[in-house]
C-alpha cells in the first residue's frame, strides 16, 4: 500500500475546484452571488462559446479594497463570516471562501474593482491559481470579473462539457432563476455581445416572471402571499393548464437564495394532487423567508441544496399556502388556450374549427334548449359570483403591465363554480351547458368522478364494510404478502375485511360499501401495486386518496352512457358543490369554456 502524503497546493486546488466549478454555469452562479452580496443593483453577464472561452460578470456593488484583492484569492478567505457561530445564522449567498480561488485554479482570471470611496481601482490577473500581476486601474465603482479559457489546464474535465449552445443555455437558465430570486436587481445577459435576457429590476415579482416566462404564461399564474408561524411565502402559482412534463419550472427561493429542497418540492407536487394528470408537473415560483437559524445552507459545495431543521412544518405550510391559492381561483381552462394541448390520456383538446351541419345545429340548439327551459327549473343564486377576467386577447400597454392587470383580476375572484344550465349531451362523452359568459363543455366521466371522489373522502373514517357473498381468494407472492401484512391496518380502516388463510394466501371477505361490484380482486391488487410503486414514501392520506380516486373512476358514468336532462342538471349541481370542481381526481379537466368573445372571433363578428 502506498504511503500517506500531503498533496501539493496545485493538486489540492484542482480537486477543490472540481467540487465548486462543475461547468460554466457554476462560475456564473458564484460570481453573480458575490455581486448580489456586494449590494449590486445592476449585474451584467457576458459569455462566449457557452462560457468556456469567456465569462464576464460586471456589477455596481461596493467593490473590493485594493489591499484585500490578493487575499480574496486565498482559499477560505471570506468577508461573509468570521467564526463558526456565524454558520448558524447565514444572511449572505456566499460564505465558504472557496469560489474565487477555485475558479482561478482552472482558468485565466482578471478582476478589476473599485470601492465607491476610492479614486482609482485595482486590477489583478491570476492564471491557474497563480497571481500574475496586481496593478492600479481606472474603472467605475463596482467589480468586473473576467474568466477566460475555463478548464484550460484540466483537459479531461473540459472534454466532458456539452456543446457551447447547451452550456450557454444552462447559463441562461441559471441567470433566469437568479432574476426570479432577486427581482429587485436588474440583470442583463449577453452572448457574443448580443443581449439575450433583461430583467427590469423593479422589485416586483410579476415583472421578473414576465421577463423569464413571457407575458402569456405569467397571465396564467396566481399571486400568493402567505404568512404563518414566522414563515413568509410569496410567489406565483401556475394554473393546472400550464403544466410541464418535468420539474424544471418549479423554482424555489429560500431567504433570497435559489436552491433545491426535496421536502418543499414534494409539498408543491402534493398541493397539485388531483389537479394535474399523472406525469405532469406544475409551474410554480415560491420565495420563502425562514429564520436563518432554521436553515442549514452548509451542506453542498455549490450551495445548491439546503436542509430545513423543521422540514415537516415548512413543507406543511407550503402545501397549505398553495392549496389556499388554488382553491380561491377559478381553474376552468379556456378552449382557446387549450387548443393543441395533449394530456397523458391521449386525448387532444377540441379544435373547434370542424364545420357543423346546419341540420345538426338546429337539432341541438332548438330542440334541446326548449326541453331544458321549462317552468320550475331550479336556478342557483349567482349574485355573489365574481366576474370572469376579460379575454387575454386584449392588447396591453406593456407586457409587464398586462401581466399585473390580469393577476390583479384573479386576486379579486373567489372560487365559485359558474351557474350552468345543460343544453344537450354531445355523444359519446360531453355535456353542453350554457353559462352567462359562454358555452361550457363538461366531461361527464371526469365530472362524476370528481363528485364520487370527494363524496368518498367525506365519509372517510366512517366507511362501512360490505360483506361478499363468496370470499375472494388472494394468492399473493412473498412481496405482496409482506406489503399487505405491513399495511393491514390501513386496509382495515378503509373498510376491507381480510383473513389470513395460511402462507401467502388471504381471503377477502368484505370491501368498503361504495366498492364497485365485480371488481374487488382487480382493485385490491391495484392497491398493492400502488404500494410497490410508492414504497415506504406513501403515507396514510395518500393511500386513502388513491383508493378514493380508484373507486370513483370505476363508479363514474362512462363514455357512451346516455344521460337525461334531469341527470345532467343533477350532476352539474353536485359538481358545483365540491371543493375542486374543475378537474377529475387524476388531474384531467372536467370543464372547459368557450367564451362569447371566442365565439364572436370564430364567426368573424
Amino acid at each position: 500500500m502506498a504511503r500517506i502524503i500531503v498533496l501539493d497546493k496545485y493538486t489540492a486546488d484542482q480537486i477543490a475546484a472540481g467540487e465548486v466549478v462543475e461547468r460554466p454555469s457554476s462560475v456564473v452562479k458564484e460570481l453573480v452571488e458575490n455581486s448580489i452580496d456586494a449590494g449590486a443593483r445592476r449585474i451584467v453577464i457576458e459569455i462566449e462559446n457557452g462560457g468556456l472561452s469567456m465569462i464576464t460578470v460586471s456589477d455596481d456593488g461596493c467593490g473590493i479594497e485594493g489591499e484585500d484583492l490578493e487575499l480574496a484569492f486565498q482559499r477560505h478567505a471570506t468577508s461573509k463570516i468570521t467564526s463558526t457561530g456565524d454558520l448558524s445564522c447565514i444572511y449572505t449567498l456566499g460564505f465558504r471562501g472557496e469560489a474565487l480561488p477555485s475558479i482561478a485554479a482552472v482558468s485565466k482570471l482578471t478582476v478589476t474593482t473599485r470601492t465607491h470611496e476610492a479614486l482609482t481601482g485595482t486590477q489583478a490577473q491570476i492564471e491557474g491559481g497563480n497571481l500574475v500581476t496586481v496593478v492600479p486601474a481606472g474603472t467605475p465603482p463596482g467589480t468586473t470579473v473576467t474568466v477566460k479559457d475555463l478548464f484550460y489546464n484540466t483537459p479531461a474535465r473540459r472534454k466532458t462539457m456539452k456543446s457551447p449552445a447547451n452550456e450557454g443555455s444552462l447559463c441562461g437558465e441559471l441567470v433566469s432563476r437568479l432574476a426570479l430570486a432577486r427581482p429587485d436587481i436588474r440583470y442583463e445577459m449577453r452572448v457574443k455581445g448580443k443581449g439575450v435576457f433583461y430583467s427590469a429590476g423593479s422589485g416586483r415579482l410579476v415583472d421578473a416572471a414576465t421577463a423569464v416566462y413571457g407575458v402569456n404564461l405569467t397571465r396564467e399564474m396566481i399571486s400568493l402571499n402567505f404568512t404563518k408561524d414566522g414563515v413568509a411565502i410569496v410567489g406565483l402559482v401556475g394554473k393546472p393548464s400550464i403544466s410541464r412534463s418535468t420539474r424544471s419550472h418549479i423554482t424555489l427561493v429560500i431567504n433570497g437564495r435559489y436552491v433545491r429542497c426535496a421536502p418543499v418540492t414534494a409539498a408543491v407536487e402534493a398541493a397539485y394532487h388531483t389537479l394535474l394528470p399523472q406525469g405532469r408537473k406544475p409551474v410554480v415560483l415560491l420565495s420563502l423567508a425562514i429564520p436563518p437559524e432554521l436553515l442549514d445552507v452548509n451542506v453542498h459545495p455549490a450551495k445548491l441544496e439546503v436542509h430545513l431543521l423543521e422540514e415537516g412544518t415548512v413543507a406543511g405550510l407550503v402545501k397549505r399556502a398553495l392549496l389556499e391559492a388554488l382553491r380561491t381561483k377559478e381553474l376552468i381552462p379556456s378552449a382557446a388556450n387549450a387548443t393543441h394541448r395533449k394530456y397523458q390520456s391521449g386525448l387532444v383538446m377540441p379544435q373547434y374549427d370542424i364545420p357543423v351541419q346546419q341540420e345538426r345545429l338546429n337539432e341541438l340548439v332548438q330542440v334541446k334548449v326548449k326541453s331544458c327551459v321549462q317552468p320550475g327549473l331550479e336556478t342557483r343564486d349567482n349574485s355573489n359570483a365574481a366576474a370572469m377576467p376579460h379575454s387575454y386577447g386584449q392588447q396591453a400597454g406593456s407586457p409587464s403591465e398586462g401581466a399585473v392587470e390580469k393577476l390583479a383580476d384573479y386576486d379579486k375572484q373567489v372560487a365559485s363554480f359558474p351557474d350552468l344550465h345543460p343544453l344537450a349531451q354531445l355523444p359519446p362523452l360531453y355535456i353542453l351547458a350554457a353559462g352567462e359568459d359562454g358555452l361550457y363543455i363538461i366531461d361527464q366521466h371526469a365530472a362524476h368522478e370528481r363528485v364520487q371522489y370527494e363524496d368518498y373522502l367525506a365519509v372517510q373514517g366512517t366507511t362501512k364494510s360490505q360483506c361478499l357473498l363468496e370470499p375472494v381468494t388472494l394468492e399473493l407472492d412473498y412481496r405482496d404478502a409482506s406489503l399487505l401484512t405491513e399495511r393491514i391496518l390501513w386496509f382495515t380502516e378503509a373498510g376491507f375485511i381480510i383473513e389470513h388463510f395460511g402462507g401467502n394466501t388471504f381471503l377477502l371477505r368484505g370491501v368498503p360499501s361504495r366498492f364497485p361490484p365485480g371488481q374487488e380482486k382487480t382493485l385490491f391488487l391495484d392497491l398493492l401495486d400502488y404500494f410497490k410503486e410508492k414504497g415506504t414514501t406513501s403515507c396514510r392520506a395518500e393511500f386513502f386518496n388513491h383508493l378514493a380516486a380508484s373507486v370513483a373512476c370505476k363508479n363514474a358514468v362512462k363514455s357512451g352512457e346516455k344521460l337525461t336532462l334531469a341527470a345532467m342538471e343533477a350532476l352539474l349541481k353536485s359538481l358545483a358543490g365540491k371543493d375542486n370542481p374543475f378537474t377529475c381526481p387524476h388531474g384531467r379537466p372536467a370543464v372547459i369554456k368557450i367564451s362569447y368573445r371566442d365565439l364572436a372571433t370564430r364567426f368573424k363578428r
